[in-house]
Protein backbone atom coordinates (compact mmCIF):
# COMPACT_ATOMS: atom_id res chain seq x y z
CA UNK A 1 0.00 0.00 0.00
CA UNK A 2 1.31 3.44 -0.89
CA UNK A 3 2.15 6.07 1.73
CA UNK A 4 -0.73 8.15 0.39
CA UNK A 5 -3.13 5.26 0.88
CA UNK A 6 -1.96 4.71 4.46
CA UNK A 7 -2.40 8.39 5.27
CA UNK A 8 -5.90 8.36 3.79
CA UNK A 9 -6.89 5.36 5.93
CA UNK A 10 -5.37 6.91 9.04
CA UNK A 11 -7.28 10.13 8.36
CA UNK A 12 -10.53 8.18 8.01
CA UNK A 13 -9.94 6.38 11.32
CA UNK A 14 -9.16 9.65 13.11
CA UNK A 15 -12.20 11.33 11.55
CA UNK A 16 -14.43 8.44 12.66
CA UNK A 17 -13.08 8.54 16.22
CA UNK A 18 -13.57 12.29 16.45
CA UNK A 19 -17.10 11.95 15.06
CA UNK A 20 -17.90 9.26 17.63
CA UNK A 21 -16.49 11.41 20.44
CA UNK A 22 -18.51 14.43 19.33
CA UNK A 23 -21.62 12.28 19.06
CA UNK A 24 -21.07 10.85 22.55
CA UNK A 25 -20.48 14.24 24.14
CA UNK A 26 -23.44 15.86 22.40
CA UNK A 27 -25.69 13.16 23.85
CA UNK A 28 -24.61 14.03 27.41
CA UNK A 29 -26.60 16.43 29.59
CA UNK A 30 -23.38 18.31 30.34
CA UNK A 31 -21.02 17.70 27.38
CA UNK A 32 -17.96 19.20 29.08
CA UNK A 33 -18.39 17.14 32.25
CA UNK A 34 -17.04 13.79 30.91
CA UNK A 35 -13.92 15.57 29.61
CA UNK A 36 -13.44 17.31 32.94
CA UNK A 37 -13.91 14.06 34.86
CA UNK A 38 -11.72 12.08 32.44
CA UNK A 39 -8.73 14.34 33.04
CA UNK A 40 -8.84 13.74 36.79
CA UNK A 41 -9.48 10.02 36.40
CA UNK A 42 -6.33 9.74 34.28
CA UNK A 43 -4.39 11.54 36.99
CA UNK A 44 -5.63 8.99 39.51
CA UNK A 45 -4.43 5.87 37.68
CA UNK A 46 -2.30 3.83 40.07
CA UNK A 47 -3.16 6.00 43.06
CA UNK A 48 -5.12 4.67 46.04
CA UNK A 49 -8.69 5.80 46.56
CA UNK A 50 -10.29 6.79 49.84
CA UNK A 51 -9.88 4.08 52.48
CA UNK A 52 -12.96 2.18 53.73
CA UNK A 53 -14.92 3.55 56.66
CA UNK A 54 -14.96 1.09 59.60
CA UNK A 55 -18.39 -0.46 60.13
CA UNK A 56 -18.35 0.44 63.83
CA UNK A 57 -17.34 4.09 63.38
CA UNK A 58 -19.90 6.45 64.88
CA UNK A 59 -20.16 10.26 64.72
CA UNK A 60 -17.56 12.35 66.51
CA UNK A 61 -18.57 15.64 68.08
CA UNK A 62 -18.52 18.72 65.91
CA UNK A 63 -15.26 20.72 66.02
CA UNK A 64 -14.55 23.05 68.94
CA UNK A 65 -14.68 26.69 67.89
CA UNK A 66 -16.80 25.88 64.83
CA UNK A 67 -17.86 28.96 62.86
CA UNK A 68 -21.39 29.21 61.45
CA UNK A 69 -22.19 31.88 58.87
CA UNK A 70 -25.73 33.21 58.82
CA UNK A 71 -27.61 33.26 55.52
CA UNK A 72 -30.35 35.78 54.63
CA UNK A 73 -33.20 33.43 55.55
CA UNK A 74 -31.73 32.72 58.98
CA UNK A 75 -30.09 29.36 58.18
CA UNK A 76 -26.51 28.89 59.32
CA UNK A 77 -23.84 27.43 57.09
CA UNK A 78 -20.78 25.69 58.61
CA UNK A 79 -17.78 27.74 57.51
CA UNK A 80 -15.48 24.73 57.07
CA UNK A 81 -16.68 22.21 54.50
CA UNK A 82 -15.34 19.75 51.96
CA UNK A 83 -15.28 20.23 48.21
CA UNK A 84 -16.17 17.24 46.03
CA UNK A 85 -14.33 18.35 42.90
CA UNK A 86 -11.09 18.50 41.03
CA UNK A 87 -9.15 15.45 42.22
CA UNK A 88 -9.20 11.77 41.18
CA UNK A 89 -11.08 10.59 44.29
CA UNK A 90 -13.94 13.01 43.52
CA UNK A 91 -14.77 11.07 40.34
CA UNK A 92 -14.60 7.54 41.72
CA UNK A 93 -18.06 6.59 43.07
CA UNK A 94 -16.68 4.41 45.87
CA UNK A 95 -14.23 7.08 47.03
CA UNK A 96 -16.89 9.79 46.88
CA UNK A 97 -19.23 7.75 49.06
CA UNK A 98 -16.46 7.03 51.56
CA UNK A 99 -15.22 10.65 51.55
CA UNK A 100 -18.62 12.08 52.42
CA UNK A 101 -19.18 9.44 55.12
CA UNK A 102 -15.72 9.97 56.65
CA UNK A 103 -16.16 13.75 56.71
CA UNK A 104 -19.58 13.69 58.33
CA UNK A 105 -18.61 11.09 60.92
CA UNK A 106 -15.52 13.10 61.87
CA UNK A 107 -17.56 16.19 62.68
CA UNK A 108 -17.75 18.00 59.35
CA UNK A 109 -21.16 19.18 58.23
CA UNK A 110 -20.80 21.12 54.95
CA UNK A 111 -20.67 19.18 51.65
CA UNK A 112 -20.05 21.07 48.39
CA UNK A 113 -20.69 19.41 45.04
CA UNK A 114 -22.18 20.27 41.62
CA UNK A 115 -24.08 18.77 38.72
CA UNK A 116 -20.91 19.25 36.64
CA UNK A 117 -18.96 16.90 38.93
CA UNK A 118 -21.17 13.91 38.03
CA UNK A 119 -21.11 12.54 41.60
CA UNK A 120 -24.55 13.43 43.01
CA UNK A 121 -25.60 9.81 43.52
CA UNK A 122 -22.48 8.87 45.49
CA UNK A 123 -22.62 12.07 47.55
CA UNK A 124 -26.24 11.31 48.41
CA UNK A 125 -25.37 7.74 49.39
CA UNK A 126 -22.67 9.02 51.76
CA UNK A 127 -25.14 11.41 53.36
CA UNK A 128 -27.77 8.71 53.84
CA UNK A 129 -25.23 6.33 55.38
CA UNK A 130 -24.08 9.06 57.78
CA UNK A 131 -27.69 9.71 58.80
CA UNK A 132 -28.17 6.01 59.48
CA UNK A 133 -25.13 6.12 61.77
CA UNK A 134 -26.51 9.03 63.78
CA UNK A 135 -25.68 12.29 62.00
CA UNK A 136 -28.87 14.43 61.99
CA UNK A 137 -29.96 15.54 58.52
CA UNK A 138 -30.77 19.01 59.85
CA UNK A 139 -27.09 19.45 60.79
CA UNK A 140 -25.85 18.64 57.28
CA UNK A 141 -25.48 21.59 54.92
CA UNK A 142 -25.57 20.38 51.31
CA UNK A 143 -24.51 22.70 48.51
CA UNK A 144 -24.69 21.91 44.82
CA UNK A 145 -24.54 23.94 41.63
CA UNK A 146 -26.54 24.11 38.43
CA UNK A 147 -24.35 24.14 35.33
CA UNK A 148 -24.91 26.55 32.45
CA UNK A 149 -26.36 23.83 30.19
CA UNK A 150 -29.44 23.89 32.43
CA UNK A 151 -29.87 27.67 32.51
CA UNK A 152 -33.28 29.07 31.63
CA UNK A 153 -36.60 29.26 33.46
CA UNK A 154 -38.11 25.83 32.80
CA UNK A 155 -34.73 24.14 32.29
CA UNK A 156 -33.60 25.18 35.76
CA UNK A 157 -36.82 23.96 37.36
CA UNK A 158 -36.49 20.59 35.63
CA UNK A 159 -32.83 20.33 36.60
CA UNK A 160 -33.64 21.19 40.21
CA UNK A 161 -36.01 18.24 40.41
CA UNK A 162 -33.43 15.95 38.81
CA UNK A 163 -30.75 17.03 41.28
CA UNK A 164 -33.05 16.25 44.21
CA UNK A 165 -33.64 12.79 42.77
CA UNK A 166 -29.95 12.18 42.03
CA UNK A 167 -28.94 13.19 45.54
CA UNK A 168 -31.81 11.27 47.11
CA UNK A 169 -32.78 14.14 49.42
CA UNK A 170 -36.03 15.95 50.18
CA UNK A 171 -34.39 19.37 50.00
CA UNK A 172 -31.07 20.99 49.09
CA UNK A 173 -29.69 23.58 51.47
CA UNK A 174 -28.03 25.75 48.83
CA UNK A 175 -28.04 25.76 45.03
CA UNK A 176 -25.62 28.02 43.18
CA UNK A 177 -25.55 29.22 39.59
CA UNK A 178 -22.17 27.73 38.70
CA UNK A 179 -21.07 30.55 36.36
CA UNK A 180 -22.52 33.81 35.06
CA UNK A 181 -22.30 32.86 31.37
CA UNK A 182 -23.74 30.12 29.18
CA UNK A 183 -21.11 28.89 26.79
CA UNK A 184 -22.05 28.29 23.16
CA UNK A 185 -20.21 28.73 19.84
CA UNK A 186 -22.03 31.96 19.00
CA UNK A 187 -21.20 33.74 22.24
CA UNK A 188 -17.58 32.53 22.16
CA UNK A 189 -17.25 33.88 18.60
CA UNK A 190 -18.72 37.18 19.75
CA UNK A 191 -16.19 37.25 22.57
CA UNK A 192 -13.27 36.59 20.22
CA UNK A 193 -14.45 39.36 17.89
CA UNK A 194 -15.34 41.74 20.70
CA UNK A 195 -11.87 43.07 21.24
CA UNK A 196 -10.24 44.29 24.39
CA UNK A 197 -12.63 45.03 27.24
CA UNK A 198 -15.49 42.82 26.02
CA UNK A 199 -16.70 40.35 28.63
CA UNK A 200 -18.96 37.38 28.02
CA UNK A 201 -21.01 38.29 31.07
CA UNK A 202 -21.85 41.72 29.64
CA UNK A 203 -23.81 40.28 26.74
CA UNK A 204 -27.59 40.91 27.13
CA UNK A 205 -28.31 37.29 26.21
CA UNK A 206 -26.18 36.14 29.15
CA UNK A 207 -28.04 38.51 31.50
CA UNK A 208 -31.31 37.00 30.33
CA UNK A 209 -30.05 33.46 31.01
CA UNK A 210 -29.03 34.45 34.53
CA UNK A 211 -32.27 36.15 35.46
CA UNK A 212 -34.50 33.48 33.91
CA UNK A 213 -32.61 30.80 35.83
CA UNK A 214 -32.94 32.73 39.07
CA UNK A 215 -36.69 33.07 38.50
CA UNK A 216 -37.00 29.34 37.87
CA UNK A 217 -35.02 28.28 40.92
CA UNK A 218 -36.89 30.81 43.06
CA UNK A 219 -40.09 28.81 42.44
CA UNK A 220 -38.37 25.72 43.93
CA UNK A 221 -37.27 27.80 46.91
CA UNK A 222 -40.86 28.90 47.49
CA UNK A 223 -41.84 25.22 47.66
CA UNK A 224 -39.07 24.43 50.16
CA UNK A 225 -37.23 22.09 47.79
CA UNK A 226 -34.28 24.46 47.77
CA UNK A 227 -33.64 26.34 51.01
CA UNK A 228 -31.22 28.99 49.70
CA UNK A 229 -30.00 30.28 46.34
CA UNK A 230 -26.59 31.65 45.49
CA UNK A 231 -24.09 32.31 42.72
CA UNK A 232 -20.54 31.43 41.79
CA UNK A 233 -17.95 33.57 40.02
CA UNK A 234 -20.35 36.54 39.84
CA UNK A 235 -19.00 40.08 39.88
CA UNK A 236 -20.63 43.05 41.60
CA UNK A 237 -22.73 44.14 38.63
CA UNK A 238 -24.04 40.62 38.06
CA UNK A 239 -25.05 40.35 41.72
CA UNK A 240 -26.87 43.70 41.52
CA UNK A 241 -28.73 42.41 38.47
CA UNK A 242 -30.04 39.41 40.44
CA UNK A 243 -30.92 41.55 43.45
CA UNK A 244 -32.96 43.91 41.25
CA UNK A 245 -35.40 41.05 40.55
CA UNK A 246 -36.72 41.25 44.10
CA UNK A 247 -36.97 37.46 44.35
CA UNK A 248 -34.89 35.09 46.48
CA UNK A 249 -31.96 36.91 48.14
CA UNK A 250 -28.43 35.91 47.16
CA UNK A 251 -27.32 33.72 50.04
CA UNK A 252 -23.73 33.07 48.91
CA UNK A 253 -21.15 33.73 46.21
CA UNK A 254 -18.48 31.09 45.66
CA UNK A 255 -15.28 32.32 44.05
CA UNK A 256 -11.54 31.79 43.95
CA UNK A 257 -10.10 33.36 47.08
CA UNK A 258 -6.64 33.43 48.66
CA UNK A 259 -4.00 36.11 49.37
CA UNK A 260 -3.18 36.54 45.67
CA UNK A 261 -6.59 37.41 44.22
CA UNK A 262 -6.89 40.58 42.07
CA UNK A 263 -8.87 43.71 42.87
CA UNK A 264 -12.08 42.71 41.06
CA UNK A 265 -12.42 39.68 43.35
CA UNK A 266 -11.63 41.76 46.43
CA UNK A 267 -14.34 44.19 45.30
CA UNK A 268 -16.84 41.32 44.98
CA UNK A 269 -15.96 40.02 48.46
CA UNK A 270 -16.35 43.50 49.93
CA UNK A 271 -19.74 43.90 48.25
CA UNK A 272 -20.87 40.51 49.57
CA UNK A 273 -19.90 41.34 53.13
CA UNK A 274 -21.64 44.71 52.91
CA UNK A 275 -24.84 43.05 51.67
CA UNK A 276 -24.82 40.01 53.99
CA UNK A 277 -23.94 37.56 51.22
CA UNK A 278 -21.76 34.69 52.46
CA UNK A 279 -18.52 34.21 50.53
CA UNK A 280 -17.15 30.71 49.96
CA UNK A 281 -13.60 30.22 48.73
CA UNK A 282 -12.45 27.65 46.24
CA UNK A 283 -8.72 27.18 45.51
CA UNK A 284 -8.12 28.59 49.00
CA UNK A 285 -4.73 26.82 49.03
CA UNK A 286 -3.73 28.31 45.68
CA UNK A 287 -5.18 25.73 43.28
CA UNK A 288 -3.55 22.75 41.55
CA UNK A 289 -0.79 24.61 39.76
CA UNK A 290 0.33 26.96 42.52
CA UNK A 291 -0.26 25.17 45.82
CA UNK A 292 3.25 23.78 46.01
CA UNK A 293 4.78 27.17 45.14
CA UNK A 294 2.67 28.83 47.83
CA UNK A 295 3.74 26.31 50.48
CA UNK A 296 7.40 27.12 49.73
CA UNK A 297 7.01 30.82 50.50
CA UNK A 298 9.10 31.84 53.50
CA UNK A 299 6.43 34.08 55.03
CA UNK A 300 3.88 31.27 55.05
CA UNK A 301 6.38 28.72 56.34
CA UNK A 302 7.47 31.01 59.18
CA UNK A 303 3.90 31.61 60.36
CA UNK A 304 3.10 27.89 60.14
CA UNK A 305 6.18 27.06 62.22
CA UNK A 306 5.26 29.73 64.77
CA UNK A 307 1.86 28.11 65.37
CA UNK A 308 3.00 24.50 64.99
CA UNK A 309 0.65 24.09 62.02
CA UNK A 310 0.85 23.08 58.39
CA UNK A 311 1.00 25.77 55.67
CA UNK A 312 -2.40 24.58 54.43
CA UNK A 313 -3.98 25.19 57.83
CA UNK A 314 -2.57 28.72 57.95
CA UNK A 315 -4.03 29.59 54.53
CA UNK A 316 -7.39 28.11 55.50
CA UNK A 317 -7.38 30.03 58.79
CA UNK A 318 -6.54 33.24 56.89
CA UNK A 319 -9.76 32.82 54.86
CA UNK A 320 -11.85 32.06 57.94
CA UNK A 321 -10.58 35.21 59.64
CA UNK A 322 -11.54 37.15 56.50
CA UNK A 323 -15.08 35.87 57.18
CA UNK A 324 -14.89 33.59 54.14
CA UNK A 325 -15.96 29.95 54.28
CA UNK A 326 -13.68 27.22 52.97
CA UNK A 327 -14.25 23.93 51.16
CA UNK A 328 -10.82 22.25 50.81
CA UNK A 329 -11.03 19.02 48.88
CA UNK A 330 -9.47 15.76 50.05
CA UNK A 331 -10.26 12.07 50.08
CA UNK A 332 -7.83 11.45 52.95
CA UNK A 333 -9.56 11.10 56.36
CA UNK A 334 -6.46 12.40 58.20
CA UNK A 335 -6.39 15.54 56.08
CA UNK A 336 -10.09 16.06 56.82
CA UNK A 337 -9.29 16.09 60.55
CA UNK A 338 -6.42 18.52 59.94
CA UNK A 339 -8.65 20.83 57.91
CA UNK A 340 -11.37 20.81 60.57
CA UNK A 341 -8.59 21.51 63.09
CA UNK A 342 -8.20 24.94 61.48
CA UNK A 343 -10.78 26.08 64.06
CA UNK A 344 -8.28 25.24 66.79
CA UNK A 345 -5.97 28.25 66.51
CA UNK A 346 -6.02 31.93 65.56
CA UNK A 347 -3.74 34.22 63.59
CA UNK A 348 -2.64 37.52 65.10
CA UNK A 349 -3.14 40.85 63.37
CA UNK A 350 0.57 40.78 62.54
CA UNK A 351 0.20 37.32 61.00
CA UNK A 352 -2.77 38.45 58.91
CA UNK A 353 -0.91 41.53 57.69
CA UNK A 354 2.11 39.45 56.71
CA UNK A 355 -0.09 37.03 54.81
CA UNK A 356 -1.86 39.93 53.10
CA UNK A 357 1.50 41.28 52.00
CA UNK A 358 2.18 38.08 50.03
CA UNK A 359 -0.07 39.52 47.31
CA UNK A 360 2.90 41.59 46.09
CA UNK A 361 5.14 38.55 45.58
CA UNK A 362 5.98 37.35 42.03
CA UNK A 363 3.80 34.25 42.51
CA UNK A 364 0.73 36.47 42.12
CA UNK A 365 1.40 36.58 38.36
CA UNK A 366 1.12 32.78 38.08
CA UNK A 367 -2.60 32.58 38.86
CA UNK A 368 -5.48 32.44 36.40
CA UNK A 369 -8.73 34.16 37.36
CA UNK A 370 -12.11 33.95 35.63
CA UNK A 371 -13.34 37.48 35.03
CA UNK A 372 -16.67 37.17 33.26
Amino acid sequence: MSALGCCAKLFCVIFLLVALLIGYLSAQEHPLAPIFAGIFKLQGIGKPGTEPVPDDLRPSKRPDGEMLLELPGGAKMPANGIGMCCRPSAYDPVSVHRTVLWFLLQGGRHIDTAAMYLNHESVGLGIRDAIERGVPREEIFLTTKIWVDSFGYQSSIDKGHRMLKELGVDYIDLVLLHAPVKFNPAIILKYLMGGKGFKLGDDPEMASYRTDTWKGLSTLREKGLIRNLGVSNFNVQQMKEIQSLGLAPIAANQMQYHPWVPEFIKDAVKYCHEHKIVVTAYFSLGGHDNKRKAFELQTLSDIAKKHGRRQAQVLLRWSLQKNVSIIPGTGNPKHMVDNLGTYGFSLSDEDMNLLDSMSSLPISKDFFFMDF
